[in-house]
């Protein structure tokens, strides 16, 4: 089962993800926040993450960033999200693709299956 984890920190928005993607039998970790995320992914080893732009502390551009720089962890997919930003704000971030908010889901679907195979 492919391991994803979502950074999302609009609750309703983060459990119907949640739920859509467990339902296509993806195994889902959802973080609120930067912080906890950072907490997540120094023990965690997903097949991709899904992250939002704007974050209550912080900027998803630039933890997308930070993963790239790492040893361990640049070799994970990122699919960047967001309602606001412009989806060229993605591009020198590392981020594998980009997705407007709101999406299609079956969109999503096919983003995240085309980026974990």
């Amino acid at each position: 089962m492919k391991k994803i984890f979502l950074v999302e920190d609009d609750h309703g928005l983060r459990d119907l993800i949640s739920f859509l993607l467990t339902d296509k039998n993806y195994d889902v970790e959802a973080f609120s926040n930067a912080s906890t995320f950072e907490k997540g992914i120094e023990n965690g080893d997903p097949d991709l993450i899904l992250m939002d732009i704007m974050l209550p502390d912080g900027n998803g551009v630039e933890l997308c960033k930070n993963l790239k720089e790492s040893k361990d962890k640049k070799v994970i997919p990122v699919l960047l999200m967001s309602a606001h930003a412009d989806p060229n704000i993605s591009d020198n971030s590392g981020a594998c693709d980009f997705i407007k908010k709101p999406f299609d889901i079956e969109e999503l679907y096919e983003r995240i299956e085309k980026h974990t195979g």
